[in-house]
């Protein structure tokens, strides 16, 4: 592929769409303060300023695609683009991690994606890919991918895999009826509970009210629930929409075993594709929500290193949205055979429960004993708050604990979901412990440990243990003195 080539001219299209979001705001505002919407005429001056605005966003979108070409040449991704500047990356094969395709609206027609180009150091420490080709043909995408593959590997490698990864081994993929409760039962269902909450006590709250204020009651009454009512109104539709986006984004959701590439394609409108190489995978973190916990179902985010995906989200790729705990076991055992998810936990002593329930209490007991002084009597309500907050201390109590198994620590921890974070001893990047005087008084300790996650780290601690079980971990994280 050392001959020079161009990206699909859709690509001029996608870039004027690009100009315009990124200048939608200043174009409202020249409209808006220059427009003459009460005088029935149009001021030309403003919508003169936003044609060329808008002429010059084509412009601009047609000349980079022309300027815009890459190339394989020398061991190296060779790409030339600029509007004005001619600007020359190259990127080093063997710096290169995998690419990732993307299929959005414009590119499905003309059987396009887009490459992003990830590398184990990210783009100059920006959360964004090394390189992205608008849009390409889906043959081309799948020979560069080759192409670098054989780079990479030194030896020639045909394609093994068809347009839509028929030859690959598919080891999990999502039903509709688990699109359905991962997006019933994901964090959107909290806010309509809180919702709900809210429409039922501004209810309660107008009958005392009424009592109290009888020259108005009519009023406050009817204000009160109007703005309730409109309140969860706005919340259920942000609840619709919220399980609409995640049908759309986990749509077709698939996981693929291609040699030493784990495989991930998703998604309705947009189609991706991404490619984590088990090499870069640094731990896994089992999630269990409050409303999922209690019904059996779980998600597991690998934690990977390096790349340079746009978002954090994006760079603890999921890896099973939503799958039934009993089954998780033998689905990542065909993936990731050397990670036990099924370790015993050794808990915290009893003496650190009240560590936990005043850790996450105190405050809220605080706030809420202060508004039920300064609003009595409704203020009271307010102490339902810390009241909650108690049992999440005592629930992140009884679920903390963890396990040292030969190479593999696990930690479990509650913030409001059960978190469960499983990494192998030569990932981990550093341990430490700590020990506040409280805490040295009663022979307790906290350990904390980092995996390398993007471009920072995610952490995993296990608070209030004993003493002598975060030194454990600590002497189990020492290197081996016989292997040196």
């Amino acid at each position: 592929m050392s001959e020079y080539k161009k990206l699909h001219p859709i690509s001029a299209i996608i870039n004027f769409f690009k100009g315009i979001r990124e200048a939608i705001f200043p174009l409202i505002v020249i409209v808006f303060l220059n427009g003459n919407f009460s005088g029935g005429s149009p001021n030309w001056f403003s919508l003169g300023i936003s044609a060329v605005v808008l002429i010059g966003v084509l412009l601009s979108g047609i000349f980079r695609w022309i300027r815009f070409t890459y190339r394989i040449e020398e061991g190296e991704l060779r790409i030339e683009y600029g509007l004005i500047f001619k600007k020359k990356r190259y990127i080093p094969i063997d710096r290169i991690q995998s690419l990732n395709f993307s299929e959005g609206i414009f590119h499905r027609p003309f059987e396009l994606v887009k490459v992003s180009v990830e590398t184990a150091g990210g783009s100059g420490g920006k959360q964004k890919a090394e390189a992205e080709l608008t849009a390409i043909k889906r043959s081309e995408a799948d020979e560069l991918e080759a192409v670098i593959f054989q780079e990479k590997q030194g030896h020639k490698r045909e394609p093994d895999r068809t347009e839509n990864g028929q030859e690959r081994e598919l080891v999990f993929e999502m039903k509709m009826k688990d699109l359905l409760i991962m997006a019933i039962t994901s964090g959107g269902a909290g806010v309509v509970l809180s919702g709900v909450g809210v429409f039922f006590s501004q209810i309660m709250d107008s009958l005392p009210l009424g009592m109290i204020y009888e020259q108005v009651k009519g009023w406050l009454q009817f204000g009160v629930l109007v703005i309730a009512s409109a309140v969860f109104s706005v919340l259920l539709i942000a609840y619709g929409a919220a399980i609409i986006m995640t049908i759309f984004r986990y749509a077709n959701f698939s996981v693929f075993l291609d040699q030493d590439d784990v495989i991930i394609t998703r998604g309705l409108l947009e189609k991706r594709q991404m490619t984590i190489p088990k090499n870069r995978i640094q731990g896994l973190r089992i999630d269990e929500n409050l409303i999922r916990q209690p019904l059996g179902f779980a998600s597991l985010t690998l934690i990977s290193a390096g790349g340079s995906v746009k978002t954090e989200a994006e760079q603890q790729l999921k890896l099973f949205p939503l799958i039934n705990r009993r089954e998780l076991s033998k689905a990542l055992g065909r993936i990731l055979p050397d990670y036990q998810i099924d370790a015993h936990l050794k808990r915290p002593p009893r003496r650190s429960l009240r560590r936990y329930i005043l850790r996450k209490s105190w405050l809220t007991w605080i706030l809420a004993i202060a508004a039920a002084v300064l609003f009595w009597p409704f203020g009271v309500m307010a102490l339902v708050v810390p009241v909650f907050f108690t049992v999440l201390g005592w629930l992140s109590y009884l679920g903390t604990g963890f396990s040292l198994v030969e190479k593999q620590l696990t930690i479990r921890n509650r913030v409001f979901s059960l978190r469960t974070y499983v990494m192998k001893k030569y990932r981990i990047q550093s341990a430490e412990t700590a020990q506040s005087l409280f805490q040295k008084h009663a022979e307790l300790k906290s350990v904390r440990v980092v995996m390398k996650s993007g471009a920072g780290g995610a952490q995993a601690e296990c608070l209030y243990l004993e003493r002598t079980d975060c030194d454990s971990v600590m002497e189990w994280y020492r290197p081996d003195q016989t292997q040196a």
